[in-house]
């Protein structure tokens, strides 16, 4: 059974998203719900107090977002831009399922779109959701859906309008059937022994290095076995202590 969480700021909106998926016939999936409310603290503080207690496979975030020019129906999150410290992070395109984009995340609700320079988008909880969930080292995806204009609509946001576009603009079966067939893959055996008969780890050492290898197909997409062959001539302590700082480079400061 695979364990999906799906995580959305306010639980009117989950509701949308909880009444099209209850119909869903996946016998092989259990979807789990959780609200984290608005702004990247709450999320962070909410998600992390949650994830300790219960574990999951999948996690997705979906939640509107606010947007300058462009306006599309849906996207998927490629890249963070948190505005109140200037760091940005990228979030490993584990599924191929909507076009990629990049948003901002801002602790306030946004009425001046100059404050966003080159950005389009711009939400207040996708910063905090990556952080928590590379911290936890699961797989995710965040989904946002652009529903008013920077500017007048911030400031009077439509409810039942964002409820209709979380309604409509994604295929939430086929999000699902994409996500079941990423875990599939996941679930196929893999032959440690050929990167152990090379180092001859101790049980800890073997413990770190399977850790370290699936922080790296989470968030790199090249072949781990490149990267080993390229490393293979160093001593074990040192392969390992490299591989570490190398992945440090792909997580959140």
């Amino acid at each position: 059974m695979k364990n999906i969480l799906v995580v959305c700021a306010l639980s009117a909106e989950l509701n949308e998203i909880k009444q099209i998926l209850k119909d869903a016939k996946f016998r092989d999936i259990k979807i789990s719900f959780f609200t984290v409310w608005m702004g990247n603290y709450n999320t962070i503080l909410n998600l992390t107090r949650f994830l300790e207690n219960n574990s999951f496979d999948f996690v997705v975030n979906i939640w509107i977002c606010w947007y300058k020019d462009k306006k599309i129906d849906a996207f998927q999150v490629a890249r963070i831009y948190n505005l109140s410290n200037s760091k940005e992070v990228i979030v490993p395109n584990l599924i191929d399922f909507l076009s990629l984009e990049s948003i901002a995340c801002s602790e306030k609700i946004l009425t001046d779109n100059t404050i966003l320079k080159e950005e389009n988008f711009v939400d207040m909880e996708s910063y905090g959701f990556e952080m928590v969930c590379d911290s936890f080292k699961i797989p995710r995806i965040l989904l946002k859906i652009p529903v008013d204009k920077i500017w007048s609509e911030t400031k009077n946001f439509d409810f039942e309008k964002a409820k209709l576009y979380l309604s409509k603009n994604i295929d939430y079966i086929t999000l699902l059937e994409k996500i079941s067939l990423y875990l599939e893959k996941q679930e196929e055996k893999i032959d440690f022994e050929k990167y152990f008969d090379i180092f001859n780890f101790t049980f800890s050492e073997k413990e770190i290095f399977k850790k370290l290898y699936y922080r790296y197909k989470s968030l790199i997409w090249s072949d781990f076995d490149t990267y080993f062959e390229e490393n293979i001539q160093l001593n074990k302590k040192l392969f390992l202590k490299w591989l570490e700082e190398f992945l440090e480079l792909y997580l959140i400061k």
